[in-house]
């Protein structure tokens, strides 16, 4: 279930927080009285940036995933997410677009290289037959001999 994070500070029932990432974890920091709470997010490949994609805000609702492991973020300005900065696997900053082409670039590495090796064991496999139809011949020759 997804539940909206509110600020558990006595006294304060904030529900709109400034957002920062600071090393795989997600810093949010209630905009009423400016108590901090930190995230993990490591299991992101994103960073999460300070301002939103649309209308460049800084204070975000903040959602928190109960049964599987998530955190969200949405603009209280007009409900769109922050900016995403995406890392690729050297930890090189890289568009989202670049990530997706290096994913399907490995997947394709990835596939030409089983491929490689379903091809040498068919050509095993003919070599093996190869032998199995000369051993048949032997035998047959040598069963007509008796």
């Amino acid at each position: 279930m997804i539940r909206t994070m509110v600020c558990e500070k006595e006294g304060c029932r904030g529900n709109s927080f400034y957002i920062y990432t600071e090393e795989n974890n997600l810093v949010i920091i209630c905009s009423e009285c400016g108590e901090r709470y930190s995230l993990d997010v490591s299991y992101y490949d994103y960073l999460m940036l300070s301002s939103c994609s649309q209308c460049n805000n800084d204070t975000f609702k903040v959602f928190k995933d109960t049964e599987k492991e998530g955190v969200y973020a949405k603009c209280t300005e007009c409900g769109n997410p922050p900016d995403k900065v995406y890392i690729d696997e050297s930890g090189t900053q890289v568009s989202y677009e670049q990530k997706k082409l290096d994913e399907m670039k490995d997947v394709i590495y990835r596939l030409n290289e089983r491929l490689a090796l379903m091809e040498n064991k068919i050509d095993i496999l003919g070599v093996d037959q190869q032998v199995m139809q000369q051993s048949l011949g032997y035998v047959a020759e040598f069963v007509q001999k008796l």
